[in-house]
């Protein structure tokens, strides 16, 4: 159990805002805290905290409250109906939540009121069979279109962005504004913003988790999935959300045995410099726990990146087709990128779609004799409000939303499972995220890897406390 110390030396137990989910599920099974008091302190704290930093789109304190009651007398009765009875977990506006709307960070759609959904999204169900409760709806880019979610500020720098599409997601966790959040990732809206705010996020590999109720930007690539504070976490998300049993605690496990994948020194010298410099310093703790490690070069990255922006353009132009017939007052950037996307040839289209089918059989072959790749997050620090282009090592300009996506596109156009964690020590300056991208269906194996660094790294970053700063 997290502790802190007090005035005359003694420990006392943390706010339940600084617990993790792991730790928050264990003092509810045993009765030391109860999913009322729970409710009521993260409720204070979003009231106090979240008006600063825009996580949250909706709080749905009258439900979670109800939920809170409903737990503590079933867990009072019959004991935890699952991983996560009584944990408040926060989802995305791109999910379906019985009773409240889906605006999809979409302000026009909010000013239209909206119809409240009739169901869970499929997750959220599995999220509430494994007795989580539902404590509110978090900020995104419109319709996920975008990295930086507009309104939402960085809860560990605030003057910076704290990337997107899933950013809302990602500040709530890394506020201590509750404990685990679900989001999306299509072209890296989870691990992006994981990567800016200093908390993990783990992206599965594409169809392990239903996408029904959700509010689709690219069919062929959305994929749901979690920002946590830690690794374990977001393990215990993951196997509630798969109907797996919830993982034992246990020491990670070392990096030995293993080989590990890192690109060549091509690719990161299209890096910030400081995030270069961490990531190799997290490649050479692993080496030194003995990981094997193989310089490579990624396959076919140069034409990742343009496939996933027009597969995305099209597939979301087709769906929000009827809004832009309507005139709805999308924000400029959105309605621009639905406009072209409406103009993409369906020649294109399926040449991107067979270029995908390239990079499977290649990613294939890639990861012969290898367990996982190890490369950066996102290649660029949390920029300012605002921020578009940015300089580049070699005397070149970058854009944010080309160096956001560089590295996060192979997992998503290959649909591989990748999961960011936090690289290096808060002390070390702004967050940088370090990338572990495994086989099809190889969740257990980037987690182990994010648990070991973790530890090796120092532990996870502890929750920001904005009121102190």
């Amino acid at each position: 159990m997290t502790r802190t110390p007090t005035a005359d030396g003694t420990e006392q137990a943390a706010p339940v805002h600084e617990l993790t989910a792991v730790e928050t599920a264990a003092r509810i099974a045993d009765g030391r805290l109860g999913p009322v008091e729970l409710v009521e302190a993260l409720l204070a704290r979003i009231r106090t905290v979240d008006p600063a930093f825009g996580a949250y789109t909706a709080v749905l304190a009258d439900t979670v409250r109800a939920e809170a009651e409903q737990a503590a007398k079933r867990i009072a009765q019959d004991g935890p109906r699952g991983p996560l009875d009584g944990v408040p977990v926060s989802v995305k506006d791109l999910f379906d939540v019985a009773g409240a709307p889906t605006w999809a960070g979409s302000a026009a759609l909010r000013a239209a009121g909206g119809t409240p959904a009739a169901a869970d999204a499929a997750v959220v169900a599995r999220l509430r069979a494994a007795g989580a409760l539902i404590v509110g709806k978090t900020r995104m880019d419109e319709f996920a279109f975008g990295t930086v979610t507009p309104g939402t500020r960085n809860p560990r720098c605030p003057d910076r962005s704290a990337g997107g599409s899933s950013g809302g997601a990602a500040a709530a966790v890394a506020a201590g504004l509750g404990p685990l959040a679900l989001g999306t990732d299509t072209g890296g809206s989870v691990r992006i913003p994981a990567a800016m705010c200093g908390v993990v996020g783990l992206k599965p590999t594409y169809g392990v988790l239903p996408a029904d109720g959700v509010a689709p930007l690219s069919w062929s690539l959305d994929t749901p999935g979690v920002l946590a504070r830690t690794v374990d976490d977001a393990a215990l998300a993951f196997a509630a959300l798969t109907g797996a049993a919830a993982p034992a605690a246990a020491p990670p496990v070392s990096a030995a045995g293993l080989t590990l994948a890192v690109p060549d020194d091509a690719l990161f010298a299209r890096c910030a410099p400081e995030v270069a410099e961490r990531v190799a310093a997290a490649v050479e703790l692993l080496a030194a726990d003995g990981a094997r490690i193989e310089r490579v070069s990624l396959p076919l990255v140069d034409l990742v990146s343009p496939a996933v922006s027009l597969i995305m353009a099209a597939e979301a132009s087709a769906h929000h087709r009827r809004t832009l017939q309507d005139g709805a007052e999308l924000h400029p950037t959105t309605r621009d990128r639905l406009e072209e996307g409406a103009l993409v040839p369906a020649r294109d289209y399926i040449d991107a779609l067979r270029f995908r089918q390239l990079l499977h059989q290649r990613w294939r072959e890639a990861f012969t004799g290898v367990d996982a790749f190890v490369l950066p997050t996102v290649a660029i620090t949390p920029v300012p409000h605002g921020e578009f282009f940015l300089p580049q090592p070699d005397g070149g300009m970058d854009v944010v939303p080309v160096a956001s996506t560089r590295f996060a596109h192979p997992a998503s156009l290959a649909g591989l499972p990748a999961l960011s964690v936090p690289c290096g020590a808060p002390a070390d300056g702004p967050p940088v995220g370090l990338q572990f991208m495994g086989r099809p269906h190889g969740e257990q194996t980037v987690l182990r890897l994010g648990r070991r660094y973790e530890a090796l790294s120092g532990g996870p970053w502890p929750t920001a406390d904005p009121v102190a700063d």
